[in-house]
């Protein structure tokens, strides 16, 4: 077993995580030779990072990891199946995502090693008390290629995996049954119908599910099916007793079973579902089982069985395979340097950078296509790949990909024009497997695909795509006017196209999407996409029309935009305390209904609900203001009473409104309290609400004429100049404060306004001059006393645990100002990541906030994401040696960042430059980067006309 550190703490619990050789590692250390041994798989797995710590190769197909359980067996506690602070386990499933957000998917086929007879269906098993085990985390081990886990029932298991197959070895007691159990319909979310065939003949177990539901609650419009996975296992132990179940009951005996859990509100319907058992003879202390999967057919599972894992291969030899692949893989960035916890980070992050897109075709080239039939593999194309997180990895991580591995990146863009292909054209924003999920906002395939191109992957059908893609964006289809599956999963590829066509810009009201200021600005990317990937091609006519699109980003910047401070003699600096009948903390708590912000909210899940305040003195409130919430208008209130109280108990109506109702979301409404009264406590009191089973108001302002007007709650207050919601008739969102998400797709103005890619510079001119942008930076990345607030708790400061403005911290370099590039990045370098379980800022998101650190330590990154210029930073490591897919390489020299953390000077292939940028060329012919650095910053490096990168 690995040695291990005590090295978080986790509500009050200490978290001990295995660190492999990076335990024994002490001072600088020479160039990594076995980047594998510095892995830690279980980086992420608490935190909201949901990655998961099982076997799995680079981009494999198989991902064979637990499935944990806090006790109820219709709800995972994370998407990716595993959650550290989890203490059962029901099952180590063949398929996972990783670091995805809402409630995931796949988690396909739970294998259970399981110590008793069935006498009970496992279905019934609601709590997870009989067939699930608790384990220790003293008793578990995970690197690259490797898992291992011994359950407190006295069962074990150790899995190993090749691309397709996985190897298992599992561990029972001498004196107790053995059984294993295939829990086929039990995916992560459930799933539409499963079977189960065991061959007590040839020691063979056989059966597929058919699932999907991606995000399932929060999505459930995508409560069906994608795919079907097929799959095979063949044990080297026979088996005395087999039987199947299906819902309650139990069939001893049977060698048949199918049916699924089938889906309720998005949740697996609890007690259905099917599956099989064997019992192993009396005295069975330890089976080997292969097992193989496919999406294509059952026929594919067992070529592929054949093909991977012949049994000559020996559990260790598939082991070490997996490693080498691992390390293969790792090695094409090579560090010098830096603690061990720096060198388990990086590699950790190089490793779930490369987790997904996931390989879905089988050893003979055959794919389970968008169109619901098989297909092949053909041409240059080697491999299918599916699983594409657009909205996030546009942004970083097949920058990553296509320049370690142009070759693969260019079968993943093939992957995805021939989903789209088979789908009539239509690109997805968030494809699981090959389906369809519409899940987030924009139209992220074709900045996917420009970066791609730009980065070097260049071995697939560009012009193809590129023709398909502008066809995408010009052409509206009934899908792009359709509210189907909003705000969540808008159907359509681009919604409103041809509002956005027309008015350049998809207008707030009636806009088909999540949000319409969101959607503009994600179309203003794609389009840039679109003009850089028709440039490369030779297509300057295209790229001129669609560089002109790109620009509409313009038309929901409001220049005159600044928030909206309230109603005058606000009463809050006068409120000691607040209660409330329920609430949503912390972001969505009883605190946000009066801290005078209108972009935060309260939410309470029930249909009434109230909210007192209590008082340092009595006041007479004669006027207040209600706001509506950025979410579903049902959820606003609709009648209420405004109360007021001496003592907190007895409580005295001043006010009563019935029948209300808000036309915008975030708008502002003023009343006037009907009997005004002095009291220490006031409530507002929802006594109905708009039809849905929540209950969300965005702000209650309290007014007394005799009480002094607060101050701003935030500096970005002093500020003009904002994205915003934009109607089609050409008036502006109201009620606007800098944090409003009424618009926007997680996130907020402050936050999205930065999301001009390819424009800053004409983003920094309408906000006053690169000066004044440099100030808004400044407030919104740090408190008004200059220190760093990375905390993610305001809507007016840079959020690091999700991507719509990952790439702020680079924007300084665009301003003249790249030592504060310097400073920022590594403020969030050091202090949002590190080796512990917690050591992600949030979501992974399919390895793109890795990929953000990878590039970040490297002190490399494309802010831009569909140019290959990248902007540049201080190194993490002093050394770094970065094999480009060209067999070129990236070399970068910073022999004192350990010390120094600001740039002194450059040198590019030995001559000086004082860019703050690499030219697009250094992603395949490489180059090599010498730094001088100093304990205080240049203010000169960076600053001067022509070193900024190149826009536009």
């Amino acid at each position: 077993m690995l040695p291990t550190r005590v090295l978080a703490a986790i509500a009050g619990v200490a978290v001990t995580i295995p660190i492999g050789a990076a335990a024994q590692a002490a001072g600088p250390a020479p160039m990594m030779s076995d980047p594998v041994s510095y892995v830690n798989p279980l980086i992420g797995s608490t935190n909201l990072g949901n990655t998961y710590p099982g076997a799995v190769r680079p981009f494999g197909m198989i991902a064979w990891s637990p499935q944990t359980s806090k006790g109820n067996q219709i709800s995972t506690p994370a998407p990716g199946g595993y959650q550290y602070t989890a203490t059962r386990i029901r099952g180590l499933s063949l398929t996972h995502l990783s670091g995805v957000g809402c409630s995931g998917a796949n988690g396909d086929i739970p294998i259970m090693p399981y110590v008793g007879d069935v006498t009970t269906s496992p279905t019934s098993d609601a709590t997870d008390a009989v067939y699930a085990s608790t384990f220790s985390h003293a008793n578990e081990v995970a690197s690259p290629g490797y898992y291992k886990v011994g359950l407190d029932s006295g069962a074990g298991a150790e899995l190993t995996v090749t691309d397709r197959t996985g190897l298992g070895r599992f561990t029972f007691p001498a004196d107790k049954p053995a059984s294993l159990l295939f829990r086929t319909s039990l995916s992560e979310t459930g799933s539409s119908d499963a079977t189960v065939h065991i061959d007590p003949a040839t020691r063979t177990i056989t059966g597929s599910v058919s699932a999907g539901n991606f995000c399932g609650p929060q999505s459930t419009d995508n409560s069906h099916p994608y795919y079907t996975l097929h799959f095979v296992a063949k044990l080297d132990q026979p088996f005395t007793t087999d039987g199947t179940w299906k819902d309650a009951t139990v069939t001893p005996s049977s060698t048949d079973a199918s049916g699924g859990s089938g889906y309720a509100s998005g949740r697996p319907v609890a007690g259905k579902g099917s599956g099989g058992y064997v019992t192993f003879a009396p005295g069975t202390t330890a089976v080997t089982m292969r097992v193989a999967i496919s999406y294509a057919d059952q026929a594919g599972a067992e070529r592929n069985l054949a093909v991977e894992s012949p049994t000559r291969l020996s559990f260790d030899t598939v082991k070490a395979q997996a490693a080498a692949a691992w390390n293969a893989r790792l090695s094409k960035i090579r560090i010098g340097g830096g603690t061990p916890a720096q060198r388990t980070t990086f590699y950790t992050a190089l490793y779930h950078s490369s987790l997904e897109p996931t390989l879905t075709s089988d050893v003979d080239g055959r794919y389970y296509g968008a169109d619901d039939k098989i297909h092949r593999v053909s041409g240059r194309q080697r491999a299918q790949y599916g699983t594409f997180s657009g909205w996030d990895q546009y942004r970083a991580q097949v920058q990553l990909l296509a320049m370690l591995d142009p070759r693969q990146a260019s079968d993943y863009a093939q992957s995805l024009f021939n989903y789209a292909t088979q789908r009539g054209g239509e690109w997805d924003r968030w494809l699981l497997e090959n389906g369809k999920t519409s899940v987030m906002s924009g139209d992220p395939s074709a900045a996917a695909i420009a970066a791609m191109y730009a980065f070097g992957a260049r071995d697939f059908d560009a012009r193809g795509a590129l023709k398909s893609l502008i066809h995408a964006a010009t052409v509206p289809t009934e899908n792009d006017s359709s509210d189907k599956g909003c705000n969540v999963e808008c159907f359509g590829e681009r919604p409103s196209l041809q509002d956005y066509m027309s008015l350049g810009y998809v207008p707030a009201d009636d806009c088909h999407c999540w949000g319409g200021a969101a959607e503009t600005l994600e179309d203003s990317a794609a389009d840039y996409g679109i003009a850089q990937l028709a440039l490369a091609l030779g297509s300057r006519s295209t790229y001129n029309t669609f560089l002109a699109r790109s620009h509409n980003w313009r038309n929901v910047f409001d220049p005159d935009a600044a928030a909206d401070t309230g109603l005058e003699h606000n009463i809050r600096g006068h409120i000691t305390a607040i209660t409330a009948s329920g609430e949503n903390a912390p972001n969505e708590g009883k605190a946000q209904l009066f801290d005078g912000d209108k972009g935060t909210k309260w939410l309470t899940f029930a249909t009434t609900g109230w909210v007192a305040a209590q008082l340092d003195t009595p006041l007479t409130v004669s006027s207040y203001a209600v706001t509506s919430g950025n979410d579903e208008p049902t959820r606003d209130p609709a009648d209420w009473q405004l109360q007021g109280s001496n003592n907190g108990t007895d409580w005295t109506t001043v006010d009563t409104r019935t029948g209300q109702t808000f036309a915008q979301r975030g708008q502002t409404v003023s009343y006037t309290v009907a009997d005004p009264q002095a009291f220490s406590y006031y409530r507002f009191n929802v006594s109905k609400n708009g039809g849905a089973d929540i209950v969300q108001v965005g702000e209650l302002e309290l007014a007394d004429p005799t009480v002094t007007s607060p101050p701003p709650t935030d500096p970005s207050y002093a500020f003009t100049g904002w994205a915003r919601d934009h109607f089609r008739d050409g008036t502006w969102a109201a009620g606007f404060t800098p944090s409003t998400g009424t618009g926007f797709v997680e996130g907020t103005s402050a936050q999205y306004t930065w999301m001009v890619y390819s424009d800053v510079t004409t983003l920094a001119q309408k906000m006053g001059g690169n000066a004044t942008a440099v100030k808004r930076l400044d407030a919104f990345f740090r408190n008004p006393d200059g220190t760093f607030d990375l905390s993610a708790t305001k809507g007016t400061r840079f959020d690091a645990t999700n991507e719509p403005d990952i790439q702020t911290p680079y924007v300084y370099n665009y301003l003249g100002a790249a030592y504060k590039t310097q400073e920022t990045v590594k403020a969030i370098t050091d202090t949002k990541w590190n080796d512990t379980t917690g050591g992600i800022p949030g979501n992974d998101d399919a390895g793109t906030m890795s990929a953000w650190y990878v590039l970040s330590a490297l002190g490399l990154y494309p802010t831009v994401p569909t140019r290959a210029e990248l902007a540049l930073t201080t190194p993490l490591f002093p050394h770094a040696d970065v094999r480009l897919g060209t067999g070129h390489h990236l070399v970068i020299d910073a022999p004192s960042t350990d010390t120094e953390h600001y740039i002194k000077g450059l040198k590019v292939d030995g001559r000086s430059t004082t860019k703050a940028w690499l030219p697009a060329r250094a992603v395949t012919s490489g180059a090599h980067l010498s730094y001088s650095l100093s304990t205080t910053p240049n203010l000169k490096w960076g600053s001067g006309k022509g070193d900024t990168p190149p826009q536009n």
